[in-house]
């Protein structure tokens, strides 16, 4: 055998051996990788800590400015004691602030779900509480009343009136007689007036009185008819007509200060009693 052909050989086996022994590597390696057994992870634990909450006095709907507050529209509700507010109201501290809101007014609009805060209620007795009530763009006027020029008594807080404005009208004397005929007109100055206050009993009546005496009334104006109300007062006597309830609503008449009626220059007369004394009352533009 010539020396070419032993070194082939030789080559040859010794690439087998090579192989072979990578082989034997190869299968080692995948059965030490099958047979290792498979380790479960564990789950990660979360840990939660325990919420704290509080009673907390909240808006169940939403409240507009003037509105009174009741149960109806305020109530208690769970909140974290993380995020609780010093201005909130809560049960903890103030147990008994349900009953002592019932009387309350709002100043400013309050939301539904929203904390109620002191600085947007006014308590009753705050120096703010009638202002609190006032329509934004509003006046409260007061005028002099009685029984015989209020309805009885039977006018509320809460309730809507017309104003009438009589004023003494006197006549050219007729020949020979030392002074003129004393006339009485009547005119209904404003409509739809809200009442904010009979005396010192204002709101909606809440007591359930049947009927309320007063000396003054106040009541919600806009600016142009607190100045015609004013100056009302000072030509004669003014007396409130009490509306029904069909058309008490907001809005259902305009005053006469922001709507003028036309009126007829025609005067007519009408003979009543005051005291058992008859007077003609002369009454304009019907």
């Amino acid at each position: 055998m010539d020396t070419k052909r032993m070194i082939l050989i030789g080559a040859l086996g010794a690439v087998a051996v090579v192989s072979f022994l990578q082989l034997q590597r190869m299968n080692t390696t995948k059965e030490t990788i099958t047979e290792t057994p498979q380790v479960a992870t564990a789950p990660k634990v979360e840990y939660v800590n325990e919420v704290d909450y509080v009673d907390v006095l909240v808006a169940t709907q939403d409240i507009p400015l003037g509105t009174r507050l009741n149960a109806g529209v305020i109530n208690w509700k769970k909140w974290p004691s993380e995020a609780l507010s010093p201005n909130y109201i809560n049960r903890k501290n103030s147990p008994q602030v349900m009953e002592e809101m019932v009387s309350a007014v709002a100043r400013t609009t309050i939301y539904a779900g929203e904390p109620i805060v002191q600085r947007k209620v006014a308590m009753a007795g705050d120096r703010g509480q009638m202002a609190a009530i006032l329509e934004p763009g509003m006046r409260a006027v007061s005028t002099r009343i009685s029984v015989d020029s209020a309805a009885g008594g039977f006018i509320l807080p809460g309730d809507r009136v017309d104003i009438v404005l009589t004023t003494l009208v006197l006549n050219t004397p007729k020949a020979g007689a030392a002074t003129g005929q004393k006339n009485y007109v009547a005119t209904t100055i404003m409509e739809n007036v809200h009442v904010l206050a009979i005396g010192q009993i204002f709101g909606d009546a809440t007591q359930g009185e049947a009927s309320i005496l007063g000396s003054t009334a106040l009541l919600e104006l806009s600016q142009t008819d607190a100045e015609l109300m004013t100056e009302a007062q000072s030509k004669g006597d003014v007396s409130l007509i009490l509306r029904g309830l069909d058309n008490r609503r907001p809005g259902f008449v305009p005053s006469a200060a922001t709507k003028p009626r036309e009126k007829s220059s025609a005067v007519s007369s009408m003979v009543i009693y005051r005291n058992g004394q008859p007077q003609t009352v002369a009454i304009q533009g019907q």
